[in-house]
Order: C-alpha cells, then structure tokens, then sequence
C-alpha cells in the first residue's frame, strides 16, 4: 500500500513539475517575443501614425473651409489634405534639421532650421485659424475651442516623433554600415595577411626543397668523385701488380 501511494506521489510530483516546467518556458517565450518585438512594433507606429492622424485634421479643415469661406467640395479638399502634406513635410524635416544642427552646429543648417521654424509656425497659425478661431467666431464655446485647437497639434506631434525615429534609423543604419565596413576591412587585412603567411611558407618550402635538391647533388658528386677514385685506384693497383 505505500509503495502504490509512493508511486502515485512521484508521479503526481512529476506532472506537477513538468506543467510548471511548461508553463515557465510558454511565458518566458511569450516575454522574450514581445521584447523582441517592441522595437518593430514601436516603428510600425511612428511610421503610421503621422499618416494616419492628419486625416481627421484635414477632414476638419475640410469641413471648416466649406462652412466659412463657401468654398466648393473639391476645393475644401485640396486644401485640407494639402495642408496636412505641408506640415508633414515640414514638421519631419524640421525635427530631423535640428537634430542635424546639434550634432554639427553647421551655420548653413541653422539657417535651412530658421526657415523650417517660420513654415511650421504659418502652418499651425493657418490651421488653428481656419478650425478654431473661425468656430470661436461662429459662436462656438470655449471648450469645444480648446478641444480643436489640441486637434490641430496632434499631427505635428506625430510628425515629429516620426522625425526623431526616422533620425534614430538613420543613425542605426549608418553604424551598421560602418560596423559592415569594418568587418569587410577586416576580413579583407585577414585574409591578405593569409595569402602573405601562406606565401611566405611557399616560398620557405620551395626553397627547403632547392637545398635539399642541392645537398643531394653534392652527395650524388662526392659519391661519384670517390668512386672514381676507387676505380682510379683499383685500376693502379692492378697495373701495379701486372708488372711484378
């Protein structure tokens, strides 16, 4: 009876500790997927959000243009949707010129900034006027005001966080390609070296094997000097006798 109860306890404590084995391997792989997979993800979204949050805005200035200044469909449209293009470009590059002027303080880059400063400030100026102001006008409350007014800066907000990631993209593909530089550089002063090693011991060879070739040949010599000496003397001795 205990060795049955001994039995069912090991095996109990076997599945209790494989499912928590399991358990503890599922989470840190769902963990170390969403690690991962933050960096992408945060890219999707400052890649998507400027594009996406201007439409509303541009909708907006739209609508507004139609309602105040009694402009045709068409029209309204091209404004808005232009509108929002122009501070896309110029918040982007306006964010990614000041990060330049910080790493350089180049004056030519602070000029292209001042000018980028004046063109995002008409920008904002154009929108807050047609989309809030004009409503202040047309009777509107001032929170609703307010409300539109923080409308308008969401898409230079995404904008400019998409600047700052585009500037940290950039700057991660210029190291990686430096580190790729390096590595090749490396591989190539390697790989040269090699070819020097391994001409070196070619030519330590070759000429291990021309010394030999020429300690041969002396050997070869001096075998035959003696023995034609031998000879020599062998034919001496012979006459030698011959005339006893």
């Amino acid at each position: 009876m205990n060795s049955e109860k001994n039995i069912i306890v090991r095996m109990m404590d076997w599945l209790v500790n494989t499912l928590a084995k399991t358990l503890v391997s599922l989470f840190d792989g769902v963990k170390n997927a969403v690690d991962h997979a933050n960096p992408s993800l945060f890219g999707l979204v400052a890649t998507l959000l400027p594009f996406a949050l201007p439409l509303p805005v541009a909708f907006m200035t739209s609508h507004s243009a139609q309602t105040f200044f009694n402009w045709d469909t068409w029209a309204a449209n091209v404004l808005g949707f232009g509108l929002e293009g122009l501070g896309l470009l110029v918040w982007v590059k306006l964010v990614d010129g000041i990060v330049a002027n910080i790493q350089s303080n180049n004056e030519k880059v602070e000029n292209f900034v001042g000018f980028l400063w004046g063109v995002a400030i008409a920008y904002e100026m154009l929108l807050i006027i047609i989309n809030v102001i004009l409503a202040l006008e047309d009777g509107a409350n001032l929170i609703y005001a307010l409300a539109l007014l923080l409308i308008c800066l969401l898409p230079a907000l995404s904008a400019a966080m998409y600047g700052l990631h585009k500037r940290e993209v950039i700057n991660q593909l210029g190291r990686e390609s430096q580190e790729a530089k390096e590595w090749k550089e490396r591989d190539r002063q390697e790989t040269k070296e090699r070819e020097e090693r391994e001409h070196q011991e070619r030519l330590a060879l070759e000429e291990r094997i021309r010394q030999e070739r020429r300690e041969d040949a002396m050997k070869r010599a001096e075998m035959k000097l003696k023995y034609a000496s031998d000879t020599k003397e062998e034919k001496f001795n012979k006459d030698k006798s011959f005339r006893k």
